[in-house]
C-alpha cells in the first residue's frame, strides 16, 4: 500500500471519527421560525452572549445548539415586552451514533463538542403580544 493511499484511508477515518450522526444531520445551529401577532415586532435573540437583533416578525432565527437556553425577547410600540425561553434537549440524531459500532463514542463526542448533540425546544414560537396599559396621570 501506497503512502498516497494510506494518507487517504487516514484522512477518511479521521473524518468519520470527527463527524457525529447529529453533527452530519443538522450541523451546529437551528433556524427557529419566530412570529408574533401582530406582527413587526422586534426581535433580540441571546443565547448567553448578550443580546442581538434578529430582525423583526415574521423572522428565522439561527441559534446555537451548543448555548444552554437561549431567551427571545419581542418588543412593539403600545405592547408589553414578551420572552421565550428556548431550552434545548437531546436531538434524536445522536442514536444515529450506534449505527456506527466501535465508533458511538467518538462520535458522540463530536456531537457534544460542537453542540450538535441538542436540538432546541420549543422548534419555533408564535407570540401573542398584550397590549400595554396607558401610563397612569
Amino acid at each position: 500500500m501506497g503512502l498516497r493511499n494510506l494518507t487517504v484511508i487516514l484522512l477518511l477515518g479521521v473524518v468519520v471519527v470527527l463527524s457525529g450522526c447529529a453533527t452530519v444531520a443538522h450541523g451546529r445551529f437551528q433556524q427557529v421560525p419566530i412570529a408574533s401577532n401582530p406582527s413587526g415586532a422586534a426581535v433580540e435573540v441571546d443565547c448567553g452572549r448578550g443580546p442581538v437583533s434578529a430582525g423583526e416578525t415574521p423572522v428565522v432565527v439561527k441559534m446555537p445548539r451548543k448555548a444552554p437556553y437561549c431567551l427571545v425577547t419581542l418588543t412593539h410600540d403600545g405592547y408589553q415586552p414578551a420572552t421565550v425561553t428556548f431550552g434545548r434537549r437531546w436531538s434524536g440524531w445522536v442514536w444515529g451514533n450506534l449505527l456506527l459500532g466501535d465508533w458511538f463514542l467518538a462520535g458522540a463526542v463530536a456531537d457534544l463538542a460542537d453542540g450538535a448533540f441538542y436540538t432546541r425546544a420549543p422548534h419555533k414560537a408564535k407570540v401573542t403580544l398584550e397590549v400595554a396599559e396607558a401610563a397612569e396621570k
